[in-house]
């Protein structure tokens, strides 16, 4: 784990099943003071979890950027308390994604300080699923800016299975989020499909967490919309050579393929590899192929969490420009969700009063699903810790970049996306 500067302002699949597996026997709870619930220090501390090497790197980096300038804003203090922010690598060095023992570590120091008040992460892919138990064994409000893992908050409609009760040991939910979970993703995946004249889809998913989860999930609403599923196919991170793949989804042809893993090189040659072996069928994608970036120029139709920047709205706008002034280099909206996730944890720290000292009344004000307006549009947030309404952006990708298509919800375009 290597530790980032705290702020004063004003002043993969296998392996994460173990770690999950550990940190539930273990009993998920923080050391001495740390799990009483009331925090006896004059000052508050905000952890933020967010990979800092790896495709989220430059995400994460615009995150970290809007949660300090949230902060800023409030000038640092909540009532009569100082509030400062830790930043936590969840990446390990050389690695892609989030790693499981980092967030592990980042969200047991966070248990285990007394002064700790929440927990700002993580920031997407089911890294969350490694690091609730430990902040909910300490009763810490948990905020994820941009993690969808269905399981997290609801019982999966679309794959029977067990429910977010496994990640909550003291009964009592402490975690929600800023965007939709990912069953509504992978519905909207298939939606698009759909709407497209596609009566057959074959999926092709990595070996990671997010990438076979969405599989599933994208598979079930296939289901459930008629449309029949032709094959299953995984394309193994890191592989040279995916010309397996590309026969495998060739001898089972269909409409469209849906990619639901990781982008990153790996993503761009499986897709580079299946493009011409379908010739007819249309390749559709996620947010998780829009973190890798650029896709080497397959074209293909991406249903992503974020929005095109001026669709998020004036203070959205201002808020993104005084980040580029004094940055001297544009953010990404990411930004925005990092902003939002702080100022959800100021609310309630500030909602919760002379109580603001108890993490129990910290975690009720921020569940209370009230109305918010904020850089990300107004929201209501549910009893569950998902954010409604549901919206998604329709982009198409190739190697000369992103063009948007329109607004897309689980069941197809709004506002009168294409």
């Amino acid at each position: 784990m290597r530790i980032l500067r705290p702020t004063y302002p004003g002043a993969p699949g296998a392996a994460v099943a173990l770690a999950l597996a550990a940190i539930l026997v273990a009993g998920c709870g923080g050391g001495g003071g740390a799990t009483t619930g009331r925090i006896r220090e004059r000052a508050f501390t905000v952890y933020t979890s967010l990979p800092r090497e790896g495709l989220s790197a430059r995400r994460a980096d615009a995150v970290a950027a809007g949660e300090r300038l949230a902060l800023a804003d409030s000038g640092g203090r909540v009532g009569g308390h100082r509030v400062r922010l830790v930043e936590l690598d969840s990446s390990a060095a050389g690695a892609d994604t989030w790693d499981p023992g980092a967030v592990e570590a980042n969200a047991r120091r966070a248990a285990d300080d007394p002064s700790a008040s929440a927990y700002i992460g993580e920031l997407d892919f089911g890294a969350s699923a490694i690091s609730v138990p430990v902040t909910n064994g300490a009763g810490i409000l948990q905020v994820s800016p941009e993690d969808g893992l269905t399981t997290l908050t609801v019982r999966d409609p679309e794959v029977p299975g067990e429910g977010p009760e496994r990640y909550y040991p003291r009964g009592r939910r402490t975690f929600l989020r800023l965007v939709p979970a990912d069953y509504l993703l992978g519905e909207a995946m298939v939606a698009w499909a759909r709407e497209n004249g596609a009566r057959s889809i074959a999926i092709l998913h990595d070996d990671r967490l997010f990438g076979r989860e969405l599989a599933e999930e994208a598979g079930a609403a296939a289901a459930h919309a008629h449309l029949r599923v032709t094959v299953s196919a995984e394309a193994r991170h890191g592989q040279v050579d995916y010309s397996d793949v590309a026969r495998e989804l060739a001898a089972s042809p269909a409409d469209a393929v849906l990619y639901t893993g990781l982008g990153g090189p790996s993503a761009d040659r499986s897709l580079a590899a299946v493009h011409p072996a379908v010739p007819r069928a249309r390749l559709y994608g996620s947010s998780g192929l829009a973190a890798g970036g650029a896709n080497a120029g397959t074209p293909i139709l991406t249903v992503d969490d974020a929005l095109p920047a001026d669709l998020y709205g004036r203070p959205a706008r201002a808020l993104l420009e005084r980040l580029r002034t004094a940055r001297g280099a544009p953010t990404t909206a990411d930004a925005l969700y990092g902003y939002e996730a702080m100022r959800v944890v100021l609310d309630a720290l500030r909602a919760a009063g002379e109580d603001s000292g108890d993490r129990a009344a910290v975690v009720d004000a921020a569940m209370r699903g009230r109305d918010r307006q904020s850089v990300v549009g107004p929201f209501s947030l549910t009893r569950t810790g998902d954010v409604t309404p549901v919206r998604f952006a329709g982009y198409r990708d190739t190697g000369g970049g992103r063009s948007f298509l329109g607004l897309r919800g689980p069941g197809g375009p709004l506002h009168g996306g294409t």
